[in-house]
C-alpha cells in the first residue's frame, strides 16, 4: 500500500486521486465529467447537467433530516496546467503523479489541481462517509473556472435549489471568506512589420526562468519576479543604445498565473554581440538585487540563434513599449481592509506566432468602478501603438455579508472544533460566488478551504492536516444546519 493510499479522509483522498487520473485542464473537463457522473450513478445519486457542462450532484439527507434546507456545496473541477520546463507531461492525457511528502501532498513536476480538486473531493464525500449528519446536499461542479469563471457565468436560475452556499474554492484553514474581487481580461494583439534580418547581422536568444510564479491574485503582494515584464526591462535596456530587433516573445501560459519563465530571440548588429550581453548581464544583476529574499532563482542566459527574419526598429520599440506600459502587479491596497490588495495586474502571457504577438492581462479589483478605469487604461495604451484589443465582459465581485446566517453557523462550529474564532477575510482573486449572486440573489454564502501553497505552479501542495481539519469544519456546519 502507497502512502496516498493510507491517507485519510480516505473518502476524501480516493475521490481526489480518482481525479488527478483523468486530465482535467480549463476546457478539456468532458472526460472528468463523464467520470463523476458514473462515479455518483454507481452510488445511486441523482445528477444533471446544464448546456456549459456544470455538474449537479444530489446527495440525500441522512435517515431523519429529510426535511432540513437544502445546502449547495460549491467548487470547479478544472485545473491550471503549468508544468517546469525539464517535465515531460501531456496534460490532455497524462494524469499527474501525486506523491506524498510529509503533511504534504504535491505533483511531480507539474501542477496538482488541488486548487480545486481537494474542494470537489470534499464536497463529493458525503456520499460516501455517512458518519455525520446532514440534511440534503447539492454539489455544484462548474468547468472552466481558470480561464474566466465561464462555467459559474453560464448557471442558469433554477439549476439548483438551495438558498445557501459553501464555497470549497479558498486556501487558508483559519479564515472564512466572505467577498472577493471581481476581475477582466485584455487581450492585445500586435501585427508587427517583418523584413530581412539587416546584413551583418546575429541571432541571440534569451531566457528568462527560475522564478517561483504563483497565483496573480493570492500571490500578488508578494511581488514575485514577472518573467515577460523582466524580459520587457532586458530588451528594452538594451534597445536603449544598440540596436535591437525582436524575432518573437513567449512567456506564461495563464493569464492568471505569475509567469515564471519567457523566451525572447532578437537581431543585434554582429559586431554588438558582446555589449547586448553586457547590458543585459548588467541589469539582471540588479533585477536580482530587487528580488533578493522575495523570488532568488531568477535566471537569465544568452545564446546565439539562427534568425534570418525579425520585426522591423519600429514595430520592436511599438511592442516593447507596450510591454513596458501595461500596468503589472499591486496597484492599489483596500482602504477599508487592512493587508488586502484592492487592485492589481498581471501580464500573464505573451505569445508569437509567425507576425502576430498576443499580449494578455489578467486585472482583479474590488472595486468595479476602479476596474473597469483599469480595463480603460488597458485599451488606451492598446490603441496607442495600434493593437487589436479584446476585453471580455469579465465577473463582478462578491461583497461581504457579516451578518449572514450560514457565516453564524460557520463561526459556531469552528470555535466549536478549534477553541478559537476564524479569521474573516476577502480575497483578492475570483470566487464564483460572484456569478452566482447575479443569477441567485440573496444566496448566503461562506468559502473556505485546506491550506495550499503554490497554486497555478508546479510548487504547489496541500497539506494533508489541513484537509482533515476543513473536514472536520465541513462536517461541523453540515449538521449544524440540519
Amino acid at each position: 500500500m502507497s502512502q496516498y493510499d493510507q491517507l485519510e479522509p480516505r473518502a476524501i483522498w480516493d475521490i481526489f486521486g480518482r481525479l488527478s487520473a483523468v486530465p482535467r485542464g480549463s476546457g478539456n473537463e468532458a472526460a472528468v465529467m463523464t467520470m463523476l457522473q458514473k462515479w455518483a450513478a454507481e452510488r445511486g445519486l441523482k445528477t444533471k447537467r446544464d448546456e456549459v457542462g456544470n455538474l449537479l450532484v444530489s446527495i440525500p439527507a441522512t435517515p431523519g433530516h429529510e426535511k432540513a434546507a437544502p445546502v449547495l456545496i460549491q467548487g470547479h473541477v478544472d485545473m491550471v496546467c503549468e508544468k517546469n520546463a525539464a517535465t515531460k507531461h501531456d496534460f490532455t492525457k497524462d494524469p499527474i503523479r501525486l506523491v506524498v511528502e510529509g503533511d504534504w501532498v504535491r505533483a511531480e513536476g507539474t501542477t496538482l489541481g488541488a486548487d480545486n480538486g481537494i474542494g470537489v473531493a470534499m464536497g463529493l464525500a458525503p456520499a460516501v462517509d455517512r458518519s455525520f449528519a446532514h440534511g440534503p446536499l447539492e454539489v455544484l461542479l462548474t468547468v472552466d473556472e481558470e480561464r474566466g469563471l465561464t462555467g459559474a457565468a453560464g448557471v442558469k436560475a433554477g439549476f439548483f435549489t438551495a438558498g445557501r452556499m459553501i464555497n470549497l474554492d479558498s486556501e487558508e484553514d483559519d479564515a472564512i471568506f466572505i467577498g472577493c474581487a471581481g476581475g477582466r481580461d485584455t487581450r492585445f494583439v500586435l501585427r508587427p512589420t517583418q523584413a530581412k534580418a539587416p546584413k551583418e547581422s546575429a541571432g541571440r536568444k534569451v531566457v528568462v526562468s527560475g522564478l517561483k510564479g504563483g497565483h496573480s491574485g493570492l500571490n500578488i503582494h508578494e511581488n514575485r519576479g514577472n518573467a515577460i515584464k523582466i524580459m520587457t526591462r532586458l530588451l528594452r535596456a538594451a534597445a536603449e543604445e544598440l540596436d535591437v530587433r525582436v524575432v518573437a516573445i513567449d512567456g506564461g501560459k495563464m493569464r492568471n498565473a505569475i509567469p515564471r519563465e519567457a523566451v525572447a530571440s532578437v537581431v543585434i548588429p554582429s559586431a554588438q554581440g558582446r555589449a547586448f550581453k553586457q547590458r543585459v548581464d548588467a541589469l539582471a544583476a540588479r533585477i536580482r538585487a530587487e528580488l533578493e529574499g522575495i523570488d532568488d532563482g531568477l535566471s537569465v542566459k544568452i545564446s546565439t540563434v539562427q534568425a534570418p527574419r525579425c520585426f522591423s526598429r519600429d514595430a520592436s520599440r511599438n511592442l516593447l513599449n507596450l510591454m513596458a506600459a501595461i500596468p503589472n502587479g499591486v496597484l492599489e491596497m483596500s482602504p477599508a481592509i487592512p493587508g488586502l490588495v484592492q487592485t492589481s495586474s498581471n501580464l500573464g502571457v505573451a505569445r508569437t506566432e509567425g507576425a502576430k504577438v498576443e499580449l494578455v492581462c489578467c486585472s482583479r479589483s474590488s472595486v468595479m468602478s476602479v476596474l473597469e478605469a483599469l480595463v480603460a487604461q488597458h485599451r488606451a495604451l492598446g490603441e496607442l501603438v495600434g493593437a487589436e484589443i479584446d476585453q471580455p465582459a469579465g465577473y463582478p465581485g462578491w461583497k461581504p455579508n457579516p451578518r449572514s446566517e450560514l457565516l453564524g453557523a460557520v463561526k459556531r462550529q469552528y470555535a466549536k472544533a478549534f477553541s478559537r474564532e476564524p479569521a474573516l477575510k476577502a480575497v483578492h482573486a475570483g470566487l464564483e460566488c460572484g456569478l452566482l449572486t447575479e443569477k441567485y440573489p440573496g444566496l448566503d454564502m461562506v468559502s473556505f478551504g485546506p491550506n495550499l501553497h503554490g497554486v497555478h505552479s508546479p510548487d504547489e501542495k496541500v497539506s494533508v492536516a489541513s484537509v482533515q481539519k476543513i473536514w472536520t469544519l465541513l462536517k461541523g456546519v453540515l449538521a449544524d444546519l440540519a
